[in-house]
């Protein structure tokens, strides 16, 4: 019989870059939300509301995007908790 082990940690390591990933397209998502403020307070017209509902079309975006990753963290932490319960369930009946 094979043997196969997951190294559940490594998972968890990926989520966390995901998150800091997320956390740095964030931070350059308020750099341009700078920007594209000070923009408007000179910009009007046709071009600028089309430039602004594409903006907060972004910053929902952006809100999806979040919410993925929180889910994608809660998914990895209980499976990788399931994992482990397992293995121990497992030791137990063979020992």
């Amino acid at each position: 019989m094979a043997s196969y082990r997951v190294d559940t940690d490594q998972i968890l390591a990926l989520v966390a870059k995901a998150r800091l990933i997320g956390q740095q397209i964030e931070q350059r998502i308020a750099d341009v939300e700078h920007e594209v403020a000070d923009l408007h307070i000179e910009w009007q017209g046709s071009a600028a509301e089309a430039h602004r509902a594409k903006h907060d079309t972004w910053h929902r975006e952006m809100q999806d995007m979040k919410s993925a990753l929180a889910d994608l963290e809660t998914a990895a932490r209980a499976a990788r908790d399931r994992y482990l319960a397992n293995v121990e369930h497992n030791k137990g009946m063979w020992p």
